[in-house]
This record gives structure tokens, sequence and C-alpha cells, in this order.
């Protein structure tokens, strides 16, 4: 798997969540659309995810690029999408879009972060064999309002758009975030969304 992301943090944020899910040695990042294509030229994937704001140009010209390189790779394309252009890009031969609200950060790598759970089928198994996180104890037991900021972190929605959705302050939300973050045992949203999916928190 290659994901393509424009800023060093971004590539840290999914470099360390590939790892904390046992998938690191089959998850590689690219800075740049020409570094992405050499990689997958000296390696074709399985799979390519991307943001549309990576990208830079034509979502079609993109996915046709890397079918040609490996036709049997799979491309999932990242963010805000118009209808028309996404219609284009399926049928150009893109396999899925996980339609983000924003260009944040965050958003890319919940996004990021969930498209390898759900394109990796063992990587739950795997992020729980792995002995270190096996002798983890059970994350504290969520509330039913941290379970729903949790819930809409793993959408990719932002603070503010939770706040609104909840109908909570901005600074309520960061707070649940805080005191969920505490409880699973992670630093961030990215970990914070794998270590729900692992643990069967949200599905």
């Amino acid at each position: 798997m290659i994901v393509g992301l424009a800023t060093a943090a971004a590539q840290g944020q999914i470099a360390a969540c590939a790892d904390y899910m046992g998938v690191a040695r089959s998850v590689a990042t690219a800075a740049d659309v020409p570094e992405l294509l050499e990689l997958h030229r000296r390696a074709p994937t399985d799979l390519v995810v991307v943001d549309l704001a990576f990208i830079g140009a034509d979502p079609v010209m993109f996915t046709s690029t890397v079918r040609a390189q490996s036709p049997y790779t799979e491309v999932v394309l990242t963010g805000p999408i118009s209808p028309f252009t996404a219609s284009r890009a399926i049928a150009s031969g893109t396999n899925a879009l996980v339609c983000g609200l924003g260009t944040e950060t965050d958003q890319l790598t919940a996004s990021v972060a969930r498209s390898i759970i759900l394109t990796f089928p063992g990587a739950v198994r795997a992020a729980a064999a792995i002995p270190v996180q096996a002798m983890r104890p059970r994350p504290n037991r969520l509330t039913p309002r941290e379970v729903q900021v949790l819930r809409a972190m793993s959408d990719g929605k932002s603070n503010a758009q939770i706040a609104t959705e909840l109908f909570l302050s901005i600074d309520t939300v960061k707070c649940h975030a805080k005191r969920l973050f505490r409880k699973l045992g992670v630093h961030d949203r990215a970990h914070a969304v794998a270590e729900a999916f692992r643990s069967r928190l949200i599905c």
C-alpha cells in the first residue's frame, strides 16, 4: 500500500498508525506524485490511497497512470469531491472514495486510517497479535458521549463540525477528546480511530 501525503506531519501520523496496527512493512508514504509513481513503478502495490489535494490534477489522469503501471492496483481517493468528478473517477477505475468534509490533516489521516483497516482484512488481527499491544490493559469504558465524539472523528469531522452536530461547544468537544485519548492510551486522532476499531468500540 502506498499513501500519498503532502506534509511530513501527516506522513508521520500514518506511518505510526500503520505500525500500531501491525502493517508498517506493507505501507509506504510518498510526499508528491512523482515519488509515489516511482515507488509504484519499482514495486507495484495492491493499493494506492491519496488525497485529492495531493494529486493536484485530474483524478482520472492520476488513476489511469497508476493503473497503466499495474492494472490490478486499487486506487482510493480521499477528500471532498463533486458528484461529477466522482462519477468520472469511478468510471476511470478508481475503486473507492473516502469523502471527508474538508482538507484538514486530521480529516485526511482519519480517512486513511479507516482505509487501512477496511482494505487490510488482517490489520485488526495483526495489531491484536503484537506482544506489546496484547499486554495492554483493555481501554477504560467510554461514556456514550465520548463514543459519539470518537465515531465522528472516524468520519473525519473536525472539532467544530462535531460541536455543531452534537450541540456542544468546541471546548467541550476538546475535553471529551482528551478524556477518550487518555482512556484509549493514544495521543492523536489516527491512533484513536485505529484503537477504536481494533477494540471493537466502533464499527
